[in-house]
């Protein structure tokens, strides 16, 4: 008997997946997962996108977060604004109220604003941020009835009166090389003379053409249509303001000294725009984003104000003394090889205006080079007499006012060739009187004070070094320092929080009573060199109150934001599409 092996059925379905259908079948599997990863990928990169795009970060401060929609948002209110200030000015150049040339100059001046928008409108939005912090510090809020009130104020063209001017300027004293009172009598006299030409009939036309100092006399004086806050001296604004129709002001004394008389012969009242809030939503403005840019300009506003005010009050002041040290002309292509010198003028008659039509053998000019020669003669001796000597008898103007200190001369300055060849080629140390030299106008006795190849802050960090007490600070100011104070050994008086620019302000405030502070440099302007002799609670004088009205907000401010920590992840001014 034969035995055979029983067959085994075979299953079909399991044969299939065992076999190539199941590697089929996870490849498909596989590619549509693949495709499903994808579709999803590309679904969370969009919705990323879509967020990134709208509430990404535009830049934060203290950890709060501007957004890019927050952003586009403020860019649209910031170009509103310019559109509506450019309307504006087309209107007033085709009704004549000002000349085409000043309209194109202002609207000039909007096309670099409006290049510069988009970092206004993220530097706006910091600010906002951080004024609102500092605005809640200082117990200040902002109402619905505060942005209303600033809503109708962008709405409103304020009054404009056709102005018209009559100046007369002070003369300056040929000795002192300054305004005096003596000055001021005179052309308060003038003045006075010319309104009471006007007050007896005489014709505007005529007054302000023969008395007026203006450089528009030739016109009457026609300053055109200006606001009251024109920026035009202030006093002057507010007396043609406050005058009657086509009648002359009294004089009015300005901030600058000038003596002036005002009138106005036209005016346009004050017009309230009903359309504007309309005109901003015609804009494709959210009128509640405006509102929230005009409550940001109104808390900056009310801080501006509180700030000012505080810092108006009696405080603790610095009796400071300064060295300044005027910055090279960098512009200059002898860069490097330029010279400082100061010099006294002896002049023929003890005019330098007339010299040059004297002979060469006028007694005059023999008397001229004697006096030089004396003052060398005192000077080798003692140098530290130079100024004095310089204040008290240079025959140059400009002598008696800054101590014969002259600006920075190089190989291509243009100045009397007789002195140009002694300094330029000069290799004497700084402090080096030179011998007498005859130039065109005068004999000239002249000190070598630096040059451009000893370094600013090197020099004025040596003048530290020496500047050991009172005294000594005081002489190297009067031999050194340019500007302010100079005459009176650097000595620029009582100095209140705020009145410097910030670096200069913090450098007084830093240094110890009795000490000298740390170089600081001005870029664009000069070196300084501060000394601090006493500290004292005190009343801010009308001077001080101005600087504080002008510039003490932007000094508080600027300090503040520094404080702060403030992050631009795109940077500034780069698009957010």
């Amino acid at each position: 008997m034969t035995l055979r092996a029983r067959p085994v059925a075979r299953r079909r379905g399991r044969a299939g997946w065992d076999s190539g259908d199941r590697r089929n079948n996870l490849i498909n599997l596989g590619f549509f997962l693949a495709i499903g990863l994808s579709i999803l990928i590309l679904i969370g990169y969009a919705a990323w996108s879509w967020y990134d795009d709208h509430y990404g970060t535009a830049a934060s401060v203290n950890g709060q977060v501007i957004t890019k929609d927050d952003l586009r948002a403020r860019i649209k209110v910031e170009g509103f604004r310019l559109d509506y200030v450019e309307s504006h000015i087309r209107t007033q150049v085709a009704s004549r109220r000002i000349t085409r040339e000043d309209g194109d100059q202002q609207l000039a001046f909007l096309q670099q604003r409006r290049e510069q928008v988009p970092d206004l409108a993220l530097e706006r939005l910091v600010d906002v941020l951080l004024m609102t912090r500092l605005g809640a510090d200082n117990g200040i809020t902002v109402s619905d009835a505060d942005i209303e009130a600033q809503l109708v104020k962008e709405a409103t063209t304020a009054e404009q009166r056709h102005t018209w001017l009559i100046e007369i300027d002070p003369d300056v004293n040929p000795d002192t090389g300054e305004v005096g009172d003596a000055e001021k009598r005179t052309a308060l006299g003038r003045a006075q003379r010319a309104l009471a030409r006007l007050k007896n009939g005489e014709s505007w036309d005529v007054v302000a053409k023969t008395a007026s100092d203006s450089a528009l006399a030739p016109q009457a004086g026609d300053l055109g249509w200006l606001s009251k806050d024109s920026g035009y001296d202030e006093a002057f604004m507010d007396a043609v303001f406050a005058a009657q129709l086509d009648e002359p002001t009294g004089v009015v004394e300005g901030k600058d000294g000038t003596f002036r008389i005002g009138r106005y012969t036209e005016l346009d009242p004050e017009i309230v725009d009903p359309d504007f809030q309309l005109a901003v939503q015609e804009a494709g403005i959210n009128l509640a984003d405006y509102r929230v840019a005009v409550s940001g300009d109104v808390l900056r506003t009310k801080l501006a104000e509180k700030v000012v005010a505080d810092l108006s009050k009696p405080g603790p002041q610095r009796h400071v003394l300064q060295i300044r040290l005027p910055e090279p002309d960098n512009s200059s292509v002898e860069i490097g090889a330029g010279t400082k010198v100061r010099w006294i003028a002896y002049a023929p008659n003890d005019s330098m205006a007339t010299a040059e039509d004297l002979k060469e053998d006028d007694p005059a000019w023999a008397k001229a080079k004697a006096d030089a020669d004396a003052a060398y003669s005192k000077l080798k001796a003692n140098p530290s007499t130079f100024d004095s000597v310089a204040r008290s008898s240079s025959d140059e103007a400009s002598g008696k006012n800054n101590g014969g200190k002259q600006p920075w001369i190089y190989s291509s300055a243009t100045i009397d060739a007789a002195l140009k060849n002694v300094i330029v080629p000069n290799t004497d140390p700084p402090g080096t009187i030179l011998a007498p030299v005859k130039g065109e106008s005068a004999w000239f006795v002249i000190q070598i004070m630096r040059r451009t190849t000893d370094g600013e802050e090197a020099w004025l960090t040596d003048l530290k070094t020496k500047a050991t007490d009172d005294a000594t600070f005081k002489q190297l100011a009067r031999d050194n320092s340019e500007g302010e104070g100079a005459r009176d050994g650097g000595d620029i008086g009582w100095i209140t929080r705020g009145q410097l620019v910030d670096e200069q302000d913090k450098a007084v405030f830093d240094t110890a009573i009795g000490a000298n502070s740390e170089v600081v440099e001005a870029p664009g302007d000069a070196m300084y060199l501060f000394r601090v002799l006493a500290e004292e609670t005190r009343e801010l004088t009308q001077e001080q109150l101005d600087i504080i009205k002008n510039s003490g907000f932007s000094y508080w401010y600027t300090r503040e934001k520094e404080k702060a920590d403030i992050e631009y992840p795109l940077g500034t001014g780069t698009s957010t599409g």
